[in-house]
């Protein structure tokens, strides 16, 4: 985008190239028949284009806060921060068992790379409340060894807080 505006500046210093020659400037005196503009072009955008605009524009900021959640839940874990991770979880539960596989668990990591697909709504919504966000870990640890893990989590829209919260997890360690 950038580089189209001096290019588009350029062109209006320089002129155009299609200058008219003497036997043109007559025929291009006669008005040409003009073509009526269709009364929806004149006007700009209908009413339910206008809506389906806005709607998209609300369901592309839905999917990628619900990933902004998702990234900063992981960041709190790849700090060590149990407890502030544990403030992202919907209705006061933290993953059981191995559902995140060793990941909360470890003590020794020095950088933890986060790769998603994107969302995957789990309900018709044209906004989606329920997502399943595909993920992609791995850990370095201090030792030098690095694990990966592969897996999902699943987040829903808290309407009564307006922010997304974690309901499910299911990731494990990817053998390489």
């Amino acid at each position: 985008m950038r580089l189209l505006i001096p290019a588009l500046l350029a062109l209006t210093f320089v002129g155009c190239s299609c200058q008219r020659n003497a036997g043109e400037a007559d025929s291009a005196a006669t008005p040409a028949p003009s073509a009526t503009p269709a009364p929806q072009a004149a006007s700009g955008p209908s009413e339910a284009e206008l809506r389906a605009r806005a709607v998209e524009k609300q369901r592309n900021q839905a999917m990628s806060d619900a990933v902004d959640t998702l990234h900063r839940y992981l960041q709190h874990i790849g700090a060590g921060e149990a407890e502030e991770a544990g403030k992202f979880w919907g209705y006061q539960r933290a993953p059981r068992g191995n559902e995140e596989s060793d990941l909360r668990s470890l003590k020794n990591l020095r950088a933890l790379k986060i790769e998603n697909l994107p969302p995957e709504p789990l309900d018709k919504e044209p906004v989606p409340e329920l997502v399943r966000i595909p993920v992609e870990l791995r850990a370095s640890l201090e030792d030098g060894e690095i694990r990966r893990y592969k897996g999902w989590y699943r987040l829903r829209r808290n309407q009564v807080e307006q922010r997304w919260e974690l309901t499910g997890v299911l990731v494990a360690t990817t053998l390489q």
